[in-house]
């Protein structure tokens, strides 16, 4: 009898990419699984960096109104269904290995199927067997050649920031990712868009008039904020959805504060935040709102980012240079082979305020060795770098050596960022046991 555990075995077995992705086999999929999209209210998000956190934002400000909301969302940090959830709650265990199995009675015959693909036939089987209100769809990469584009009369289609990732797939310009983003915007759906990027944004404009569908930008011009003690940000709203309101957000750093408006503008895009009851609801699922991996702090003082590309490492090295620390900023870095990581150890080395930098490697088949990544970072960073493979003993040495007033932070893949996650479970049970709960 097949496990959950053998499902997820299977599965990790498939292909990452397929040499030609297909937005039609796919929707052949979804077809053969009875086209449990159709008729489905979908909120649809592209983007290089903040489209997670959109998600969440979105999603939480939803069930903050009442409605039931499937998220599905990539990567996992720790288990697989986490990428499908209902509610903010991963599917069971049970439900999983039951979509699994429909997956492959019903779409195996139609040939090649790449990882992603599996997964999001699985989470729209889930979705349509269930009675969602909203369905809130992670683009995996890209957006026009994604698998979730195969998806049908989205209501609305939000794009968050654009800068370089996986060039080698979408393009090695501005305007050639912003355009394999800008392909999720389907006729009738309303458009919101993160406008800080001058390349991206007239590329999405014009997808978007295509199709004569309204306009919504999103940029830092909409607001001016200030840090509020607790690890918060307040919103001044000037203009836009919440106009002359504070609006708060549980996050200190400043790339979340455009994140919240883009998401607080899809809410008003789909008339959700036309009364101050609606409001009041949404600023509290706001604050609700927590994004695993993403500045988050899981022991005192020690903080875990998703930063994984050139611009996530610069956000994620303006935050760390604005948070106030009376001691040192230690960091564990790792990174996977088809980054840039050049760009990304210059940001480390020549903008941010670190003391010490412990450089690990992930253990998988996108591994980075060590030494590559210190020698390139030597290049930019003067400070004392230690080298240590193994992530266990790289995670335990650095939390030896912080101390009290110190800030640990990890970053440069959400695969470090995962294996510390799960690492801290496997010591918090450890000692659950040893104390005899």
């Amino acid at each position: 009898m097949l496990t959950y555990q053998d499902a997820v075995d299977a599965i990790d077995r498939i292909p990452k990419f397929l040499e030609t992705p297909s937005v039609e086999h796919t929707r052949s999929m979804l077809d053969a699984l009875g086209a449990p999209d159709r008729g489905m209210k979908i909120i649809h998000v592209a983007g290089t960096n903040g489209k997670g956190s959109i998600c969440a934002f979105v999603s939480n400000m939803l069930m903050a109104q009442g409605y039931t909301v499937g998220t599905f969302t990539s990567p996992h940090l720790i288990r697989m269904n986490e990428r499908i959830q209902i509610n903010n709650v991963p599917v069971s265990d049970e439900e999983f290995l039951r979509a699994y199995k429909t997956v492959l009675d019903r779409c195996g015959h139609l040939g090649d199927m790449n990882y992603f693909e599996y997964l999001f036939a699985m989470a729209m089987d889930i979705y349509g067997r269930e009675n969602l209100d909203y369905v809130v769809l992670e683009v995996g990469m890209g957006g026009r050649m994604d698998g979730t584009n195969a998806i049908c009369d989205p209501a609305c289609c939000v794009i968050a920031s654009i800068s370089f990732d996986h060039v080698e797939i979408l393009g090695r310009t501005i305007p050639e990712i912003a355009s394999a983003k800008a392909g999720i915007i389907k006729p009738g759906a309303r458009v919101v868009y993160d406008a800080t990027n001058p390349e991206a944004s007239p590329v999405i404009e014009a997808e978007a008039a295509l199709y004569g569908d309204p306009i919504k930008g999103v940029d830092s011009t909409w607001f001016s904020g200030q840090r509020m003690e607790g690890g918060s940000q307040i919103i001044h709203v000037e203009k836009g959805a919440l106009a002359g309101r504070d609006l708060r957000i549980p996050f200190i750093a400043e790339y979340q504060a455009v994140n919240t408006m883009i998401s607080v503008t899809v809410m008003e895009s789909l008339g959700l935040l036309e009364t101050e009851e609606q409001r009041q609801k949404a600023q509290a699922g706001i604050m609700s709102t927590k994004w695993p991996g993403r500045m988050q702090e899981v022991l005192p003082g020690v903080i875990i980012d998703g930063a994984h590309n050139e611009d996530g490492i610069k956000k994620f090295v303006e935050t760390v240079r604005n948070v106030p620390c009376s001691g040192r900023k230690l960091l564990l870095f790792s990174a996977v082979k088809e980054k840039d990581v050049d760009l990304m150890a210059r940001h480390i080395g020549l903008e941010a305020d670190f003391s010490r930098v412990v450089i690990t490697e992930i253990e998988n088949s996108r591994q980075l060795g060590c030494q590559i990544l210190a020698d390139k970072l030597k290049e930019y960073y003067k400070g004392e770098i230690e080298v240590c493979p193994g992530i266990r003993r790289a995670f335990l040495q650095a939390l030896k050596e912080k101390q009290e007033d110190d800030l640990l932070f990890i970053a440069g893949s959400l695969y470090l960022g995962g294996a510390v996650m799960e690492l801290l479970e496997e010591l918090k049970s450890k000692e659950e046991q040893e104390a005899g709960l």
